[in-house]
């Protein structure tokens, strides 16, 4: 029988050693092990301070090994898809017959989709067929308001994500590398008297840099030319707008849903 902790305490020390051999300046995780064990390193220093890892680099190594040891819960992101069905409608299976037209030429039959209207419009329809035209709205819009509601408690109350929880957690509160520059810069001044400079890393160039190792620039500028840089500086931009962008329409949604929740 596997033992599940042991291997989310594997995956800890490894992510955290991947961590650590990235951040800038980098270190041997194992070595700080060794020399905090050894006393060489006090209780109360904050190994972190030390070392600057990117919030980006970081969530990257993070979510690397969420998925590289099945940490990754699906439960939430699969709910949320119902809930976005029920709330802005979808597709379903449709099978078209097979037929013999007018001429005689038989059509074999074939898989395709249907729209299905959202569940406001449906029970909208259902009540208008049953009940007085000036009590429909209200009633469907409460109807509505418990489904959604059960549908939510139902996913906040089962929590399938311990093991991705406790991975995140241990990573994020223990002593991974810290995200602010200027802490790693102020210890690094206060106690060796050393100007450290920090190279802000483009995130999108991660795994390149994994694959292709130590040819990794040589390798750029054959693909992309002398100005690989420029090249990658600009892609990042645009995939941060349209992280942007992303992100504000999924913010109008959560709006829209809150106010249908409550009949706003």
């Amino acid at each position: 029988m596997l033992d599940r902790d042991k291997i989310i305490d594997e995956a800890i020390h490894k992510c955290m050693t991947e961590m650590y051999a990235k951040a800038q300046p980098m270190a041997d995780y194992d070595n700080l092990i060794e020399e905090y064990n050894s006393g060489k390193i006090g209780k109360d220093e904050r190994v972190y301070e030390r070392h600057y890892l990117s919030t980006e680099e970081f969530k990257y190594i993070l979510n690397k090994y969420i998925e590289a040891y099945g940490f990754k819960e699906k439960w939430k992101e699969y709910v949320e898809i119902v809930e976005q069905y029920l709330t802005e409608g979808g597709l379903k299976d449709k099978y078209i017959k097979a037929e013999i037209d007018e001429n005689g030429h038989k059509h074999s039959g074939y898989r395709s989709t249907e729209n299905v209207p959202s569940i406001k419009k449906q029970i909208f329809e259902c009540l208008s067929k049953n009940i007085e035209a000036d009590k429909v709205e209200d009633l469907n819009d409460k109807i509505c308001k418990i489904v959604m509601e059960t549908i939510s408690n139902c996913k906040n109350f089962y929590m399938f994500d311990r093991e991705e929880s406790q991975f995140s957690c241990s990573i994020a509160l223990g002593a991974s590398p810290t995200s602010n520059p200027d802490t790693v810069k102020k210890w690094w001044k206060e106690n060796y008297n050393v100007d450290i400079e920090i190279e802000e890393r483009n995130p999108l160039l991660f795994w390149e840099q994994e694959e292709y190792g130590d040819d990794f620039e040589d390798i750029m500028k054959d693909e992309y030319g002398e100005n690989w840089k420029e090249y990658w500086d600009n892609k990042w931009q645009k995939e941060k707008q349209a992280k942007e962008k992303e992100l504000e329409e999924q913010f109008k949604k959560l709006n829209e849903q809150y106010k249908l929740n409550n009949n706003e």
